[in-house]
């Protein structure tokens, strides 16, 4: 993984370049405070790393990142780490970034990204005592989780869920992102360079007096899923998209969508009948 990646994903920084990461600890984090284990930076494994730049486990997983970097971080007070990243060949075909302490060795996070830069599912962040905290990365997603993503990405002929082919090149450089907006609750997925360009579809950058403009080859497919509704939107569509707020209705200190009003006052609209014939039924009966 390229450094600029790591430096995205955790906030590491060189001497000179400032940057803090933005982990935040949510109130549903869980304390575990006994642990017998913690895992140590593999020195061995690092030398074996830095004669072909990865290293292949025999599980099949791969290394393809370590070394020590300058660390800047609102979490964990150390100001050298180790850092290693590992591709995992299993669903949903993510990378795991550890972080170590340069002083003793032990890890102190461990995070699961998947699509380059989205955290999810468990991360485990250490402090120096080996006390555990963990976060549920998987609570800022909406009603539409990383499985369905990851099944839109199959149905478009992107990723083989089954075998992972897709999920990399040959320079173990990613061919797809994904990223999750939480305010908006969208999910975004890039597809780097994929389309031939075409002047008249993407259009002309406008110019700029004393910038010289270069026209790329191929351009990036981006696709924006609603994390709520599943809507798909372009690129274009979502830029256009209809921003104004949504009608609602509140009954009985209830809120519901306009579709879900209509499909309520439906509702209550049969009870209504339904009770209407039936007391009309009793009325004829008894007079």
């Amino acid at each position: 993984m390229k450094r600029l990646e790591f430096i995205k994903k955790t906030g590491l920084a060189a001497v000179g370049l400032p940057l803090l990461s933005s982990f935040e600890l949510s109130k549903e984090c869980l304390f575990v405070e006994d642990q017998v284990e913690r895992e140590k930076f593999d020195f061995k494994i690092y030398a074996e790393y830095d004669k072909l730049g990865y290293y292949v486990r025999e599980n099949g997983n791969i290394i393809t990142g370590m070394e020590k970097v300058y660390y800047i971080s609102e979490v964990i007070d150390e100001k050298e780490v180790y850092i290693q990243n590992e591709l995992v060949h299993e669903y949903p075909y993510y990378e795991i970034l550890k972080i170590f302490s340069a002083d003793d060795g032990y890890i102190r996070m461990e995070t699961k990204y998947v699509g380059g830069s989205l955290a999810f599912g468990k991360q485990f962040i250490y402090d120096k005592d080996g006390k555990l905290i963990v976060v549920d990365q998987d609570k800022k997603f909406g009603k539409i989780k990383l499985d369905y993503i990851m099944s839109f990405l199959q149905d478009k002929g992107i990723i083989n869920l089954k075998t992972g082919a897709g999920w990399y090149n040959k320079n173990f450089d990613l061919n797809y992102a994904i990223d999750f907006f939480e305010e908006e609750k969208i999910w975004e997925i890039v597809l780097p360079e994929a389309e031939p360009y075409d002047p008249k579809k993407h259009g002309v950058p406008k110019e700029i007096k004393g910038v010289a403009i270069c026209l790329k080859d191929y351009v990036d497919i981006v696709w924006y899923i609603d994390g709520e509704t599943r809507q798909v939107y372009t690129k274009e569509e979502y830029k256009n998209r209809n921003t104004s707020s949504k009608t609602t209705y509140t009954f009985q200190g209830k809120t519901y969508t306009e579709e879900e009003w209509k499909a309520f006052e439906q509702e209550q609209w049969e009870k209504y009948q339904a009770n209407r014939n039936h007391k009309n039924f009793w009325d004829k009966l008894f007079g």
